[in-house]
């Protein structure tokens, strides 16, 4: 759990092995059906690659320092669950970490963004992904701070002694940085502070995950990827490792993009300076998905710039805000991080007004031609969704499905927009 849920023990495992670390656990009762099938072929592919590895928890747990080079302080317990179990234990979590309100304003968020259609329940589609695709997961949270295989045979088999390296690593971070209390609770699930620190947990962790695939492989003569385990999988492409069946395009780049992402961050910071660098990232996280996605900012320190959305509709309520960040605008525009590799800092503040629902958003960009080519990106992208444009002004206009209007504009070097479910709340702001 490095963010306000649990995540996805996902690993990207070599090329000739599916990419199925996260694949549904089997059915209640453990025996039976697709899933468990493909649960025992996973198993049986790793284990013919890994060789037959018996091992105890104290000796993952050393395996885990040793290839990660920062010592546990103290002992981890592992605990196994079954399915049934982990439905119950998701559904204490959500009650805790994710209510409903919280879940309705990330929801009113997203469709307003145009993420997330009209009608999709996010709370359960959230609770569906997790139940159907978790198989390991340390709660971090105070009082807790337990790890968890999802396993009906209760026993270390080759497929969860990878995901219990994974979420090893982050109990390893929790006992160096307590991970709960890292940022404020106001900070949600699809802001982009949480967003850049996920990324940093989960890239170091699949950093140390595929380390532990590499020695494995390599204390059976096998040949390693070229540069070997520092190398990691950098160059390969695992197809359809980030699908995520079922799931919106929002959901799957939220729960998967920080392990890929990140894991160039950790890679980067490690070659730097070592485990010492990681610990003291651990202690000083990015600012930002920018500072993750392009390191050299994160190593020179360049900040977000500081922004401030200009204007908020008469009577409105503030539900939340935030910062969306260059990752999630990535999954925004739906084309090539190039046309939002300018970014240089946004804002968002997000009203209920009289039931209906009120987006105001800011982004600024580092120079006029990056914020140029965000908005046409943005513009396109409208438009493959919601038809041709209208005008209001200086504002580009779209309309969407359940009365969804969409505007936006660009001043110079910033790029606003603006949305809302009331036709009376919308235009109101674009006077």
């Amino acid at each position: 759990m490095s963010g306000r849920l649990p995540s996805l023990a996902l690993a990207v495992l070599l090329g000739g092995v599916p990419g199925a670390l996260g694949q549904t656990p089997p059915p209640p009762g453990g025996s039976g059906g697709a899933a468990a099938e493909a649960t025992d072929l996973i198993n049986e592919l790793l284990g013919a690659l890994m060789g037959p590895v018996d091992v105890t928890g104290p000796e993952l747990q050393r395996e885990v320092a040793e290839v990660g080079g920062i010592p546990f302080r103290r002992d981890v317990p592992i605990a196994f669950m079954g399915h049934d179990a982990l439905v119950a234990y998701l559904q204490e979590v959500l009650d805790s970490e994710y209510p409903p309100a919280r879940a309705e304003a990330d929801q009113r968020l997203l469709q307003a963004l145009d993420l997330l259609g009209p009608g999709v329940d996010l709370r359960a589609v959230r609770a569906g992904v997790l139940e159907d695709n978790i198989v390991g997961f340390y709660d971090e949270r105070p009082g807790r701070q337990q790890l968890f295989a999802v396993s009906e045979e209760q026993a270390f088999t080759p497929m969860n002694q990878i995901v219990l390296v994974h979420e090893l690593r982050h109990a390893l971070q929790d006992q160096y940085e307590p991970l709960h209390w890292q940022l404020p609770d106001d900070v949600g699930d699809f802001d982009d502070r949480r967003l850049a620190w996920m990324s940093l947990l989960e890239g170091d962790a699949t950093l140390v995950m595929e380390r532990f695939v590499l020695d494995r492989l390599g204390a059976l003569g096998l040949d390693l990827p070229v540069g070997g385990a520092d190398q990691g999988y950098a160059d390969m492409n695992v197809p359809g490792l980030a699908d995520i069946p079922g799931a919106p395009p929002v959901i799957r780049d939220q729960l998967v993009m920080p392990y890929l992402v990140g894991r160039d961050l950790a890679r980067a910071i490690e070659t730097r300076g070592g485990p010492e660098a990681m610990r003291e990232a651990w202690r000083r996280p990015p600012d930002s998905t920018e500072q993750v996605l392009h390191p050299e900012k994160f190593f020179s320190g360049e900040p977000p710039r500081v922004v401030t959305p200009r204007r908020s509709p008469p009577g409105g309520r503030l539900l939340s805000q935030g910062v969306l960040g260059e990752l999630l605008l990535r999954t925004l525009v739906e084309e090539t991080g190039e046309a939002v590799a300018g970014w240089g800092g946004d804002a968002w503040r997000l009203w209920d007004v009289e039931g209906g629902t009120v987006l105001v958003w800011k982004s600024a960009w580092d120079t006029v031609p990056d914020a140029s080519e965000f908005e046409e990106a943005l513009r396109r992208r409208f438009a493959r969704r919601r038809g041709s444009e209208g005008r209001r002004g200086e504002w580009a206009v779209f309309e969407g499905a359940a009365g969804w209007r969409f505007a936006l504009r660009r001043e110079v070097d910033v790029v606003d927009l603006v949305s809302a479910d009331t036709p009376t709340a919308f235009h109101s702001l674009l006077n």
